[in-house]
């Protein structure tokens, strides 16, 4: 009967040991891909230079216990504008706004889903906000025609004829930047991050434009240029060191236990 206590005993001491102890979280490497600014319509579909960008590797579940994925994105956000005063015997007014006519509050917009292996979802989306460039010509003494634009090459910044967004002389380079970041700890999402190989996080960028104007003889135009940079890092739950060493005292009791029976003799 001793012989089995102590077995026992090695069990019991391992077992109301471990369960005082907590896991240990670790953190995943950041990984980090990019979309470059580009003319922002693209979607999940596009490929830059031949190549799906936002690719990332699963993790992998023989670290440890996945519990979340974290995500933070930088976007960027810019405009090439111009505009042209033709020959008219008034002044004219042009108007350039980032937005349709039908959304006027919603700007350019760049959208994160959720990885390709698994049913459609949005992780984030961010958007940039609505800016309007607005510059009136065309009075007596002013020669005509005449073009502003946002262009350094074609009009230094300062410049009466170099175009910043309305109320903001300082943005020369009409661009608007920002990150976020996201948690993912939901079961059924964390589930598709992990496991062998790579999975995709597609996106998607749009925008839209306004050009209105008075009188008839005028030009202009704005586009847009979106880049994002996503990073990813995966945070698992390991045991803490010592835990390995009280499941191996545990063990030994059993394999004690098992020797010290077949030692007995038989009656």
């Amino acid at each position: 009967m001793r012989v089995r206590a102590s077995g026992f005993g090695f069990i019991c001491l391992a077992v109301s040991l471990l369960g005082g102890l907590s896991v240990q979280a670790a953190v995943t490497p950041v990984q980090t891909q990019s979309i470059a600014p580009a003319y922002a319509i693209w979607g999940p579909n596009t490929t830059f230079q031949g190549q799906d960008p936002l690719v990332f590797s699963k993790f992998d579940p023989g670290l440890g216990t996945l519990q979340s994925v974290n995500i933070s994105v930088s976007y960027s956000f810019s405009h090439k504008v111009s505009m042209t005063f033709g020959d008219s015997s008034d002044r004219q007014t042009i108007s350039l706004t980032s937005a349709l006519p039908q959304t006027p509050t919603v700007g350019p917009t760049i959208t994160l889903n959720g990885p390709a292996n698994g049913p459609l979802s949005t992780l984030l989306t961010a958007t940039a906000p609505v800016v309007t460039y607005t510059r009136s010509y065309g009075s007596p003494g002013e020669n005509l025609p005449q073009s502003f634009s946002n262009n350094p090459n074609q009009f230094s910044p300062g410049s009466p004829f170099f175009l910043t967004p309305d109320g903001m002389p300082d943005n020369l380079t009409s661009t608007f930047t920002g990150t976020q970041t996201l948690a993912i700890t939901d079961p059924s999402q964390v589930a598709l991050f992990q496991g062998s190989g790579t999975l995709g996080l597609p996106a998607s960028a749009n925008f839209g434009a306004t050009v209105t104007g008075t009188g008839n003889n005028y030009a202009g135009y704005l586009v847009t240029y979106a880049g994002i940079t996503v990073s990813l890092s995966y945070t698992y739950a390991v045991p803490e060191p010592p835990s390995a060493a009280l499941l191996g005292l545990g063990t030994g009791g059993l394999v004690l236990l098992g020797r010290l029976r077949r030692r007995r003799p038989s009656r």
